[in-house]
This record gives structure tokens, C-alpha cells and sequence, in this order.
């Protein structure tokens, strides 16, 4: 069987180093970034199956930026996005998720994350284009 690959952009090395484990023990084939612009770079170098990113990284909006320029060039390519300022902000970033002027995601999940909710929401996502 061939190994999903997925490409994990966040700026925290706990995170990254957590969700690295948790998705290699489940056999996904996993490369990482610290920011939006290597993130890219990857992205372009290997394309992924599934793209997991931060909202907040070196600049408030990198997230955002990243999920858009990445569905203008993959509108298929799945995007998970991940923030801990949905209680600081007030906004409903799962409802704004899918709207492709402002936040291209497929889904929108709130940090902390569960290793349970983070595997479910992908393969959830990677059975959408099987």
C-alpha cells in the first residue's frame, strides 16, 4: 500500500514533533515545515496528499496566505487548519472553512487537538478523494 504523505506547517516544535509521531505510528508518510515559506517550498517539491496547517506562524496571517495560494494551484489538495485563537478572536473559523475568498480550509480544528480527533478528521478527509 502506498503511504498518504502529509505536509504538517506549524511554528511550534511540540506540535510538530507530536503530530509527526502520532502520524507516522499510524503509517503516514509525513514532512514538515517551521514556517509558510518552507512549507511551500516542500509543498512544491513533493506534493502531499493532505496539508495540516497553523493559522499564526512568523506573520498573524500566514496561515490564511498559505491555504489560499495552495488551493489556487491544488482546489483538490485537502487542507486541515489548526489555531488556538478561535476563543481570543470570537470568530467561527469552522463556519468560515470552505469559503474561498477567505479561508480555503476543508476543515478547521481548534487547538489543543486530540490525536483521536486529528487522525478521524484526516482520514475523513483522505476518504473524500480516494
Amino acid at each position: 500500500m502506498n503511504k498518504k504523505k502529509i505536509l504538517l506547517v506549524d511554528d511550534d516544535p511540540d506540535i510538530i514533533s507530536a503530530f509527526e509521531a502520532i502520524l507516522s505510528n499510524k503509517g503516514y508518510n509525513v514532512q514538515t515545515a517551521g514556517n509558510k515559506r518552507e512549507g511551500l517550498e516542500k509543498l512544491k517539491a513533493n506534493l502531499p496528499d493532505l496539508v495540516i496547517l497553523d493559522v499564526m506562524m512568523d506573520e498573524e496571517h500566514d496561515g490564511f496566505d498559505m491555504s489560499r495560494e495552495i488551493k489556487k494551484a491544488h482546489p483538490n489538495l485537502p487542507i486541515v487548519m489548526l489555531t488556538g485563537i478561535s476563543d481570543i478572536t470570537g470568530v467561527n473559523f469552522r463556519a468560515a472553512a470552505a469559503d474561498p475568498d477567505w479561508l480555503p480550509a476543508d476543515e478547521f480544528l481548534d487547538k489543543p487537538v486530540t490525536p483521536d480527533e486529528l487522525l478521524a478528521t484526516i482520514e475523513e478527509l483522505l476518504s473524500k478523494v480516494a
